[in-house]
């Protein structure tokens, strides 16, 4: 069986920025461990595989060690594929299945795309966990303004005008002994943007997001909040870079927005894996 295979550039910020996704695209399920193993292969910090079931696409996200419940820049990825193959009329929106439930995608004439979904909450942070994950960045606990924890153990640190996001360096031992899947760092911007941000991780083989856009769901209501604003702008000062609009002006939701760009279209024979063990990586 051939099955059509996409690399992605997501939510990008000029020539190959944004997040490397991949993209596979399914005429039937395929086993979980199967996609697990593909994804590892296929190497990208994301992989997201497509399948069309009734009127709605069910789609899987895997890193290359596990499957996660959603990825948003993934959904970025899928929608801005169907758009530009002509696999759904350009005016009407998408509906993806997912493990967190179901999500919209829509296209903005004439390349972006959006997407809605839930908002989530942070929870502050005590000033003795603020001196923790900033001894993990080699901060001055006296520049980070707030603190606070985001959904999926991703810890937020808010710092003054003093500090350089792009100069970070994060001790990724500290950071996985510390309890946190992903330790970020964000601050009021200076330029174009309302704010800048920097996502490091603790899951191997990605020490850095190039872009967050999942974690934008708590923390673009927040700076909303702080900045009086219902539409907002997000630069990613990751070494690729990325830049997302964000709308939180309906109680409870986000709207993401951005420009994502096909990379490489390839074939992927789905054969050889029909006649080989499946090895769960990471066990």
């Amino acid at each position: 069986m051939i099955r059509k295979v996409f690399l992605v550039d997501t939510l990008v910020d000029g020539p190959f920025s944004g997040s490397q996704t991949t993209v596979v695209f399914l005429e039937s399920p395929l086993d979980k461990f199967k996609m697990l193993s593909l994804a590892n292969e296929l190497g990208t910090s994301q992989t997201v595989f497509v399948y069309y079931h009734g009127q709605a696409y069910l789609l899987r996200y895997f890193v290359r060690t596990q499957e996660i419940t959603l990825s948003t820049h993934c959904c970025h990825a899928v929608a801005h594929l169907i758009f530009e193959l002509g696999m759904h009329p350009p005016g009407e929106k998408l509906l993806f299945l997912t493990q967190e439930g179901e999500i919209t995608a829509a296209r903005i004439p004439p390349d972006l795309i959006s997407v809605t979904l839930p908002a989530q909450n942070i929870t502050k942070l005590d000033q003795a966990k603020i001196e923790l994950y900033s001894s993990i960045l080699s901060l001055n606990p006296k520049t980070v303004i707030w603190g606070a924890l985001a959904p999926s153990r991703t810890v937020v640190l808010a710092v003054d005008a003093s500090v350089q996001l792009r100069k970070l360096n994060v001790d990724n031992l500290k950071l996985a002994d510390s309890g946190a899947m992903a330790l970020a760092v964000t601050k009021q911007d200076t330029g174009a943007a309302d704010y800048a941000l920097r996502c490091f991780t603790s899951i191997p083989n990605l020490p850095e997001q190039s872009i967050s856009a999942g974690l934008q769901r708590s923390l673009a209501p927040h700076w909303g909040r702080l900045l009086n604003k219902k539409a907002l702008q997000a630069k990613q000062l990751s070494p690729r870079g990325g830049l997302i609009e964000l709308d939180v002006s309906i109680p409870n939701q986000i709207v993401i927005t951005g420009r994502s760009k096909t990379v490489l279209r390839s074939d992927l024979v789905l054969e050889m894996i029909g006649d080989i063990p499946v090895t769960v990586v990471g066990q």
